[in-house]
């Protein structure tokens, strides 16, 4: 290419399909990190979940342990306190066994929609590569293969051209 030719290519004003091959490009780009970004925080959200079970879970296991340890003395006001605590941890596991699932479950779902999505995402490629075809035909029309015939009548003629509309043949 020359110079002069160069310098016509990089001054061009966008046109709309440019403006579309952008737009589906970007879209297609962002909407991937996107989905990428919601996977991540979601099972980063369910280890985290993961990690607070596993943090109460070893304060249960240990108040179980004291409890049982003053249950073997003869301390009812040490042994009642003990009780309590067993039980407000034990609560609050089952809370967050109830928001783990919760998680879970919103991360299956959520890797379901992703698979969706992107599935139906690939309709922008296909725009993308519609779109190149189009600028390259209209760039290079010499390179453009040519159209090709139509099969089939075409709109508003007949078929057979040797008939005769019936109204014609009305006369005898």
């Amino acid at each position: 290419m020359t110079a002069t030719t160069q310098g016509k290519k990089s001054s061009r004003v966008p046109t709309p399909l440019h403006l579309l091959q952008t737009l589906t490009r970007t879209l297609n780009e962002q909407l991937g990190e996107a989905c990428q970004q919601a996977e991540h925080d979601a099972v980063k959200a369910l280890e985290k979940l993961e990690r607070q079970k596993a943090k109460l879970d070893d304060k249960l296991t240990e108040a179980r342990e004291k409890l049982a340890a003053r249950q073997s003395g003869e301390e009812h006001k040490s042994v009642n306190k003990a009780q309590s605590r067993v039980d407000e941890l034990e609560a609050a596991l089952v809370e967050l066994s109830e928001a783990r699932n919760s998680a879970d479950a919103y991360v299956k779902q959520l890797r379901l929609d992703i698979r969706q999505t992107l599935r139906l995402a690939k309709g922008f490629e296909r725009i993308d590569g519609q779109v190149s075809q189009a600028i390259e035909k209209r760039d290079n029309p010499d390179q453009a293969p040519p159209p090709r015939p139509r099969s089939g009548p075409r709109r508003g003629r007949s078929k057979n051209p040797a008939k005769k509309p019936a109204s014609a043949t009305t006369n005898a």
